[in-house]
């Protein structure tokens, strides 16, 4: 079992796609980020890895996650609240009226329905000042109420074209849609299966050919692009 696992994170190292803490690795130090903000913290964040550089706000509505994060010490500053009913302007007003230069939402946007799923992102962007990331399913994928946990529930399923649209630059993560199903877990119950598609992503390049990826990861900079004509 050990043997096995020690294999499998080896091949996951030789072959495996870039991951969401890569590309906020990856934002984080070409640009000036000192104030991050994750959505939907729960117990655990890939910001928490960029402390104490950056400064970090974890947002939940869930009184046990935000207890959780502070029993793990996994940001500097908790906001226990429903996102999609917070006031933008409230939060700010937290820190001084400053936005954040990145806000993330991994594993978010596809426990609420399409149609709140796009006002998300829009309040995500009104409170960046520099960049949005969202990690999320390619596609629909089925979910129930996990731990009991109605919010677990998958209610929306998002394609790349959802975020290219809005502007986002759009990277296929975690694998491949072939050979991981629920939970991102092994589709079929076979020895090896999760290092076989690990193998399958690099050689398929999933990371920029997204269509073949189990995750999506889309980046926006809220600035814009700059400008090349003088």
């Amino acid at each position: 079992m050990v043997q096995g696992m020690r294999i499998g994170l080896l091949v996951q190292r030789l072959f495996g796609l870039p991951t969401a803490l890569d590309y906020t690795a990856d934002i984080v130090k070409r640009e000036e980020c000192s104030l991050a903000l994750d959505i939907g913290c729960g117990q655990h964040s890939h910001l928490s890895s960029f402390r104490p550089r950056m400064t970090t706000v974890g947002i939940d509505v869930f009184t046990s996650a935000i207890e959780s994060a502070r029993e793990n010490n996994v940001h500097d500053y908790y906001i226990e609240s429903d996102i999609l009913e917070a006031d933008v302007n409230h939060i700010l007003s937290q820190f001084g009226g400053r936005k954040f230069d990145l806000v993330t939402l991994y594993s978010v946007v596809e426990h609420v329905s399409k149609r709140a799923g796009y006002e998300l992102l829009e309040k995500c962007e009104q409170l960046s000042s520099k960049f949005v990331l969202v990690e999320t399913p390619n596609g629909f994928l089925e979910q129930g109420p996990e731990f009991g946990n109605e919010h677990q529930r998958h209610l929306s399923g998002w394609f790349a074209q959802d975020f290219e649209g809005l502007g986002y630059k759009v990277y296929g993560t975690t694998g491949t849609k072939y050979l991981r199903g629920y939970a991102a877990g092994p589709r079929f119950n076979i020895k090896g299966c999760l290092s076989c598609d690990h193998i399958l992503a690099k050689l398929l390049r999933a990371h920029k050919n997204y269509r073949h990826a189990f995750n999506l990861l889309a980046v926006k900079d809220v600035r814009g692009a700059p400008a090349r004509l003088s």
